[in-house]
């Protein structure tokens, strides 16, 4: 019954980013039709087993007889269990809804677009935004396809497939991890289209040694703020409460160090960096400006990781708080990330920082992690202090300078 709101919510997301031809139609019978066939399903069928007073919901178990459901507090009970899906369904509906109206009534416009930025020597022409926000449309509505494989031989449970698990659980996670990032890498080279495969190679030119050490010094020591202030505050409770009575805080309880096993987290980070920091920060930059362009593509890299982000067991909070929180610490390391890739003209340095930090966010040898909000905070500090008193190059040349240009886009492609 989701399957047809799931294809509405992807065809929104085209009809906003890249466009239909006869807009007002293709959002009617392509978005709104489904998504109200599949709420509206959704809700016959959670009627009729709640119908049955033999197998009621714990908030109707009180009532008997078949015509409690008619009781106006337990339908509206009813609508608010239908889980935290449903609810975000809805609540997209009413607004697409709403639009609807404002697109009929000549007060909305499709597909959205922000006001351009003018930069001289750096205009975008219109196929390439076009075909830039299909990269987004890809990226953000249509990744979760690179998941399938891998739930199939789930689902279908291939018994030599589950024998090797068993037998080999730290092999099997490593060739996973590795089979996911060859899929999200195939998946990025199509949907970057034959223009965008022909600038990968600029995208990974070596680096000058000291981006690099940049990008490794800045997530190591935002990370090693928090265990450094329990140590200290540890140091100095002991001095003042507990000396020759008990024996001195060691290190070792509050540092950890990664292992060499942990520079995997390079290779799918490396993949994402080619898209987010090789091909549409520069488009972004181009069109939008620095500040605000990097601001976007961390906004679609937080987009990017909602298919897995959310779980059905989260509640309607839940799922805001994720959001939220998501959004927020992609935005704030955009910014470190883009100085990276414009001071380097290279993607490593920020690929090696986007695995630096994820390695020290899950580092299992790391006795006390960093707060996440105290590490989004410490990150947007990063940037900002990088740009604002080591700024790349001037901005009419920036949108440049980190990767060369694409060659004109393919507008059969799109």
């Amino acid at each position: 019954m989701s399957a047809p709101i799931l294809a509405a919510g992807i065809a929104a997301c085209y009809l906003g980013l890249v466009g239909f031809r006869n807009p007002a139609r293709r959002l009617l019978d392509s978005v709104l039709v489904p998504a109200a066939m599949g709420l509206l399903a959704t809700v016959i069928v959670v009627f009729f087993w709640f119908r049955d007073v033999g197998e009621p919901a714990y908030f109707v178990a009180q009532f008997h007889g078949a015509a409690y459901l008619w009781n106006p507090r337990i339908l509206l009970a009813l609508a608010v269990n239908l889980g935290t899906g449903f609810q975000f369904a809805s609540i997209g509906f009413i607004l697409l809804a709403a639009f609807f109206v404002l697109y009929s009534w000549n007060r909305a416009a499709l597909p959205v677009r922000l006001p351009a930025v003018s930069i001289f020597g750096a205009s975008s022409s219109d196929a390439d935004h076009r075909r830039t926000m299909f990269f987004v449309w890809a990226m953000v509505a249509m990744v979760f396809i690179t998941g399938l494989p891998e739930t199939a031989l789930e689902v279908s449970g291939y018994s030599g497939i589950v024998r090797f698990m068993r037998l080999h659980s730290d092999w099997f996670f490593w060739l996973r991890q590795l089979l996911q990032a060859l899929l999200l890498l195939a998946f990025i080279c199509v949907a970057l289209g034959k223009s965008g495969r022909k600038m990968i190679p600029a995208m990974l030119r070596i680096p000058r040694v000291q981006y690099v050490a940049i990008a490794v010094l800045i997530p190591a020591a935002i990370a090693i703020v928090a265990p450094l202030c329990s140590y200290l505050y540890a140091r100095v409770f002991w001095s003042a409460h507990g000396w020759g009575a008990h024996p001195s805080p060691l290190a070792r309880s509050f540092f950890g160090l990664p292992s060499i096993a942990d520079i995997w987290y390079f290779v799918p980070a490396l993949v994402e960096e080619i898209a987010w920091r090789g091909y549409l920060q520069p488009r972004f930059i181009r069109r939008y400006g620095l500040v605000r362009g990097i601001f976007l593509v961390g906004v679609v890299w937080g987009a990017f990781h909602f298919c897995w982000d959310f779980k059905s067991y989260m509640t309607t909070g839940d799922v805001g708080i994720r959001l939220v929180v998501r959004l927020a610490n992609t935005v704030c390391l955009s910014y470190v990330l883009a100085w990276l890739t414009i001071r380097s003209e290279s993607v490593m340095p920020a690929a090696v920082a986007h695995a630096a930090y994820n390695t020290f966010l899950t580092l299992p040898s790391l006795p006390i992690h960093s707060p996440l909000w105290l590490t989004s905070l410490l990150w947007a500090l990063a940037g900002f202090v990088l740009l604002r008193y080591f700024s790349p190059p001037p901005v009419t040349t920036v949108a440049e300078s980190a990767i060369a240009p694409a060659p004109e886009p393919e507008p059969s492609e799109v």
